[in-house]
């Protein structure tokens, strides 16, 4: 729970700085998810402006960059404790 915690404190960070920076290709890639979603929500009619509109691309990407890692690293474990139970047999 600490390492999901901490996995996205600091996605958040990126996210929140990308905000300010999406003339650049690695800052947009961050900031992807929530736009995507922001844009979702713009063509239902619910769009948040202001603070909600950057909380939203923020947190949405916060989130989505969190689960995708957290993700490949339990895939990554039980893939070398599989094969290393292979080794063992």
């Amino acid at each position: 729970m600490t390492r999901a915690i901490i996995v996205f404190a600091g996605t958040a960070a990126a996210a929140t700085l990308s905000i300010d920076h999406m003339d650049s290709i690695p800052a947009l890639l961050v900031i992807a998810p929530g736009y995507v979603v922001q844009a979702w929500l713009f063509e239902r009619h619910h769009a948040l402006g202001g603070l909600g509109y950057r909380l939203t691309m923020a947190g949405v990407s916060a989130l989505f960059w969190t689960l995708l890692l957290l993700g490949i690293a339990v895939g990554c474990k039980h893939l070398v404790a599989r094969f290393s139970n292979r080794q063992e047999s």
